[in-house]
């Protein structure tokens, strides 16, 4: 009994054995699937053009993604599980008392040791670039996924488990998020926990790891003992949310939205309009998006965002280039400001250039009226 698992599968998939594996599934189960008027030839040519063109940008430089796939794209996750299909296809032919495989985890029994082994070798063959890691059952426990699975005379026992890299970090209890948002958090994980446990004693096992889990994220002692004694609660709080109209406020507090729901049942229209909260930005949506604050612009008369997007003009620390020798050039300094003292330092360029146009005319004038001045030579 050992588990196999493909180190970075999406970036090492043959594209090429995955559109085959594709164009298999869909020859085999063409009768069965609503292709939706496309045949299968249509639809390879479609994937194929997807396919060829993943490219990105990285440092206003375009990249083509030649081998692989992008983790972000929607098509991924169906080519690495067919692209799998075809690495597991002779493994299958040597009939293992036991295969499962969840994307590109595996779960594999065989008589002898022998046997896995050689099963291990096959799948590593099957592609240049596919490389597989094994697990082997510690203390008789094997980790597979979200569970560790014992088998001894002829009994299959599992409980619950968190991975050793897994940091246990979810949304902290003390978090700017609806109250009943975070106990569905707690719930779920003890839910899990309870569910993927055969027996009691690997029940009560799962249960306290729960437990610490939730403790490190500042769940109360009353809402993990509560969620303990309950082991499956209620899925919904009114079965006819689906029918109502969504009524979309951002989330402030518990008790704001508890006041709204009041306003709406003392009018009589809570049965029609259900409160929907928009949960705040947490610190990954922040980080990830780079023009979170710069995106209103309050110069009056502003010559920067016109020409460009909306708020360009009170950005800072940016680099940028303005072609002109009469000023120099300030990273620190906004794009307004510098752009401000750009036409600043034009308008002086322009009026001593009036200036002195004025002059050298005043210049020509005497000269003409008074004809040009005579030299006298001292001795």
């Amino acid at each position: 009994m050992e588990s196999f698992d493909v180190s970075a599968l999406y970036t090492n998939v043959s594209n090429d054995s995955a559109m085959q594996a594709i164009s298999e599934m869909l020859s085999e189960h063409a009768g069965s699937i609503n292709l939706y008027s496309f045949s299968v030839h249509q639809l390879m040519t479609i994937l194929k053009a997807c396919l060829s063109c993943n490219i990105f940008s990285c440092s206003s430089k375009h990249f083509a993604l030649i081998r692989g796939l992008a983790m972000g794209q929607r098509l991924a996750l169906t080519l690495a599980i067919a692209f799998m299909s075809r690495i597991e296809a002779p493994v299958l032919q040597c009939r293992p008392l036991l295969y499962c495989r969840y994307i590109d985890d595996c779960f594999v029994i065989y008589t002898t040791q022998a046997e896995m082994d050689k099963c291990f070798e096959l799948m590593n063959e099957q592609s240049g670039h596919i490389k597989l890691t094994k697990d082997t059952s510690q203390n008789d426990w094997l980790p597979f996924l979200n569970v560790q699975i014992n088998i001894a005379n002829g009994i299959c026992r599992t409980k619950w488990d968190r991975k050793p890299s897994d940091k246990n970090i979810s949304v902290h209890f003390l978090s700017a998020h609806p109250a009943y948002a975070k106990k569905a958090i707690v719930t779920n994980m003890f839910r899990t926990a309870t569910r993927v446990c055969s027996v009691s004693e690997e029940r009560e096992e799962s249960l306290a790891l729960a437990q610490r889990v939730a403790a490190m994220n500042g769940s109360t002692n009353q809402i993990s003992r509560s969620t303990r004694h309950k082991g499956v609660v209620r899925q919904s709080r009114d079965s006819t949310h689906a029918d109502k109209m969504p009524f979309c406020l951002p989330f402030i507090s518990d008790e704001v939205s508890t006041d709204i729901r009041q306003c709406l049942r003392r009018v009589a229209i809570d049965k029609y309009v259900s409160v929907v909260e928009i949960l705040p930005n947490n610190l990954k949506r922040q980080l990830i998006r780079n023009r979170m604050y710069d995106r209103i612009c309050s110069t009056a008369k502003c010559v920067v965002c016109p020409e460009g997007r909306i708020g360009d003009c009170m950005s800072s620390g940016v680099i940028y280039l303005i072609a002109c020798k009469s000023c120099g050039e300030d990273a620190e300094q906004m794009i307004e400001q510098k752009q401000m003292e750009h036409r600043e330092a034009m308008r002086k360029l322009a009026l001593q250039e009036q200036k002195a146009l004025q002059r050298l005319e005043e210049i020509v004038d005497t000269i003409q009226a008074d004809g040009p001045p005579s030299r006298s030579t001292s001795r």
